[in-house]
Parts: structure tokens; C-alpha cells; sequence
């Protein structure tokens, strides 16, 4: 059942990511949802799969858009608003409401201006006293602005709301004094969502760097790996406070997993160890390739080779080195499945050069030459040409990779043309010396005590010749 409630928009989709970001969704926002109960209100534009994963049959959707009315009122049970926030003032209150996607999304161009905090009020306002919120927040200042070229402006920024919080601590008074504490607070990446209890853990640092990264990047243009600065934030304690946004549970509500990553809840056994909900035992320590890199930096080359070996003498060496757990007693943890290990290797002497590490070993020019390299540290002696092609990376070609291969084309580009030029010299130098020394016999043929050489030469050569015959007949 669909109604309009005023202020709707006609040609309007948040769903399509036509007109702004996609719509809230992803595996990660599954296992919260284990916590809505009784009369649910879904606020703003969230992935129609998520409607799927909801515990309660009672549930009424807010949309700005008609189209996205149409496309959630085909779905059985659910009440479909069409309008702006504004207009619910009079609704019945809600058990739980759900806004993962955030607040800026609920009010039309018609509605009044309303500040961040009063678009807030207005949704708490549908909320009955000890209800359940989960409510999420975009960082302004998170990863994926940072990295971001200057975009060009989406026809859904025809204002942006005052008062936006600064982080999600600006929020909790703000809730408490509603009548909503905060329970649980995430820092909300594509594939994660991290409690404050599994950042505060540096053991976990490693695992968690691995899983951040391995998650699918935006095929926008960035302006450097987003990879090396989530690994730099896990490492500084800076990844709620550069997260690309939060989510917080509040009110009375359950308060959920430590963390939820690709899907899997993340908590602590029995033991008091860290595992997934399927009981598997998470590896400590921090990713090979951080370590590696770590050890370029200090221009430690003993460790460096060191590392190198215990990976590809292993089980994990087929494994890329961003998805390999290094634990306190030096064992290698592979997270993926096993591949090739000099495609793995290569892999890493990619990374090395991009991120400029390459100088450390002056002789290779390309990663197959820099690959032969590694594995020679290893005692795995093999020729550049012997090193299998590079697998296509998508994700590659940010400003900063870009501008780091320019540079080194440019070094190599200079190499090569003073090579030229030493080849030029030497070259003019024997072409000038190959003059001289023609000059000098074509001078001995003009002359008579040239020709007097010539003759001798010639006789003493019959002579000689002479002598042969009679001595063989």
C-alpha cells in the first residue's frame, strides 16, 4: 500500500544512485537488523534487500521519491510514505526506527529549511519512549572525501543542511537528553562495521587492515590508494575518526556485535579470544605487506629477506601479502585461498613500486625484473622473463600511483637517453678514430717508401710460400 503524504517528488529515484550516493545497504547492516522490533519505520532510501532481513512484519517505509514508492510498494506487508519528514508530525510512534542511510534524505526542496538537529528532532519525534534507533551519520572529513577529486555537484545538493555533528560524540548528548543513550557506536566502512572495543585492540590491527582493503574499491578516480591510508589509520588509532561514516544504536536496543565485517559478526569466546560467529579463530598480528614495507623504510634488508622467506616457504605463499597475517612467533596466516606464488610475489613488488620503494634496489626497472629480485632473497633463483604476467587491477590508476609511475618513467626515460648519449660519443669517438687510421694507410699506399713496405711484404710473402712447396714436394 502506497500513500502520498505530501511533499513528495514525482520523477524522483534516491535507489537508482542516479541523483547522489546508493541507497544504504551491504551485508554488514544484516546482523543489526536482529535488534528491530515491534512497529518499524524504515527512513529514507535503504537497499530493498535489506527490507528482506527484517525480524518484524509490521513495517512502513518513507520515501522522497515516487518512483521508489513504486518499487517498495511490490513488496508484500509493507507500508509505503511518499513525502517529506516533516509531514509524519502526527503519525502514531514508531517501536524502532531505521535511518542507516542518514537524515539528509527525508526532506524534499518544498519543506522548510530545517538545521541538521531539527531534522534529527523530527525523526525522535516518531520514536515512542524507549524505542529503538539505528541511525547513520556521513564524516565530512572521512577517507572517501579525502581521497576524492572535486567532484561535480549532484542535483540532490541543492542545499545542505546546517549544524551537521562533527563526529558521532556530538550526538550522544544530544540522544541521551532525547530520552535515546547511545549503546553502540561503529565506524562504518564499505565492508565494516568496527566498534571501539576491536580499534582499541592493536593485536587486531593486521586482520582488520586486511579485511578493509580486500573490500571492492569505487571505480571513481581517487588521489591515492585508499588501501595504504586505512592501513596508516588502523596503525595511528585514526579509524573512527576518518571512517566514512558511523552508525549508532540507541535507546533500548541490544548492543550488538564488536564488529561486523563482510557480513560475519566479530566478538570474543568463551576463551575471551577473538572469532567469528562460525567459531573461526582470528589471526593477531600485523599483514605482511605493512611489515615489509615497515622494514623498506628502516632500510632493514635482513628482515626484509627474512619475512620474504618465512611467506614463501609456507603454506600462505601463494597468498597476496595485503591478505596475510604475520602473529607474534612469525607464522604467516593467509586469509584468501592459495594461488601462484610468484604472482603473489609480483604482486607485492607492484605495491613496493608504487609506493615508491623501488630505489632501494637501483638495478630493476619494471616489476618482472624487481619480482626475480625478491626471489632471489628467497634462494629462488629465476630470470625476469620467467615471471608470470600481472594480473589486471582495476583499482589501479590514483593521482598518487600515477604521479609515482610518472616520476620513475621519467628516471628511467633519463637513463636511458645518457646511455644514448655515451653510446654516441663512443661511437663518433672509433668513427673518428677509423678515419685516422685509414688516412694513415691510404698515405703509406701514395708514397715510394709505402710502396718499398708493400713490395717487401708481397716478396717476403712469395718467399714464404715457396719455401711450402718444397718442403711438402
Amino acid at each position: 500500500m502506497t500513500e502520498l503524504i505530501g511533499g513528495e517528488m514525482m520523477q524522483w529515484s534516491d535507489l537508482s544512485g542516479a541523483h547522489g550516493p546508493a541507497p544504504a545497504g551491504g551485508p554488514s547492516f544484516v546482523p543489526l537488523l536482529a535488534a528491530v522490533a515491534g512497529r518499524t519505520l524504515i527512513a529514507g532510501p535503504h537497499d530493498p534487500a535489506l527490507l528482506d532481513a527484517l525480524p518484524v512484519a509490521e513495517v512502513t517505509v518513507l520515501v522522497r521519491g515516487a518512483e521508489d514508492a513504486e518499487r517498495y510498494a511490490s513488496r508484500p506487508g509493507v507500508t509505503v510514505l511518499c513525502g517529506s519528514l516533516e509531514k509524519l508530525g502526527t503519525s502514531p510512534a514508531y517501536d524502532t526506527v531505521v535511518a542507516l542511510d542518514g537524515v539528509e534524505r527525508l526532506c524534499t526542496p518544498e519543506a522548510p529549511d530545517l538545521t541538521w538537529d531539527e531534522t534529527l528532532g523530527l525523526l525522535l519525534a516518531l520514536l515512542r519512549p524507549q524505542g529503538r534507533l539505528l541511525l547513520g551519520v556521513e564524516n565530512a572529513f572521512g577517507l572517501h572525501r579525502i581521497l576524492a577529486l572535486p567532484p561535480m555537484p549532484a542535483d540532490t545538493d541543492w542545499a545542505e543542511a546546517e549544524g551537521r555533528p562533527a563526529g558521532p560524540a556530538d550526538l550522544h548528548e544530544r540522544l541521551a537528553s532525547a530520552g535515546f543513550p547511545v549503546v553502540r557506536e561503529y565506524a562504518a566502512y564499505p565492508s565494516a562495521l568496527l566498534g571501539a572495543e576491536v580499534l582499541s585492540d592493536p593485536s587486531l590491527r593486521g586482520y582488520l587492515s586486511a579485511t578493509l582493503t580486500a573490500a571492492p574499491r569505487p571505480s571513481d578516480a581517487l588521489l591515492a590508494d585508499p588501501g595504504t591510508l586505512v592501513t596508516g589509520a588502523l596503525r595511528h588509532g585514526l579509524a573512527a575518526s576518518l571512517a566514512p561514516g558511523w552508525i549508532l544504536l540507541a535507546g533500548d536496543i541490544p548492543a550488538g556485535p564488536a564488529a561486523v565485517l563482510s557480513g560475519s559478526k566479530l566478538g570474543r569466546d568463551a576463551a575471551g579470544h577473538w572469532a567469528l560467529d562460525d567459531g573461526t579463530a582470528v589471526p593477531l598480528g600485523r599483514t605482511l605487506e605493512d611489515l615489509v614495507l615497515a622494514a623498506c623504510r628502516q632500510r632493514a634488508m635482513p628482515a626484509v629477506r627474512e619475512l620474504l622467506t618465512a611467506w614463501q616457504g609456507g603454506p600462505a605463499a601463494g597468498v597476496p601479502a595485503g591478505q596475510v597475517v604475520v602473529d607474534a612467533e612469525g607464522v604467516c596466516h593467509g586469509l584468501t585461498g592459495p594461488g601462484i606464488p610468484l604472482v603473489a610475489l609480483r604482486g607485492l613488488a607492484a605495491t613496493m613500486i608504487g609506493g615508491g620503494y623501488a630505489y632501494l634496489w637501483p638495478s630493476p626497472a619494471d616489476e618482472a625484473s624487481l619480482t626475480a629480485l625478491l626471489a632471489g632473497m628467497t634462494g629462488r633463483e629465476i630470470e625476469p622473463h620467467e615471471v608470470p604476467p600481472a594480473i589486471p587491477r582495476p583499482d589501479l590508476g590514483t593521482l598518487r600511483e600515477l604521479t609515482a609511475t610518472r616520476d620513475r618513467l621519467e628516471q628511467e626515460l633519463a637513463d636511458a637517453r645518457a646511455k644514448q648519449e655515451f653510446y654516441e660519443r663512443a661511437i663518433a669517438y672509433r668513427d673518428t678514430e677509423l678515419k685516422r687510421v685509414r688516412q694513415i694507410n691510404a698515405l703509406l699506399s701514395a708514397t715510394a717508401p709505402g710502396k718499398a713496405v708493400l713490395g717487401g711484404l708481397k716478396a717476403g710473402r712469395q718467399a714464404v710460400r715457396a719455401v711450402v712447396r718444397r718442403t711438402r714436394g
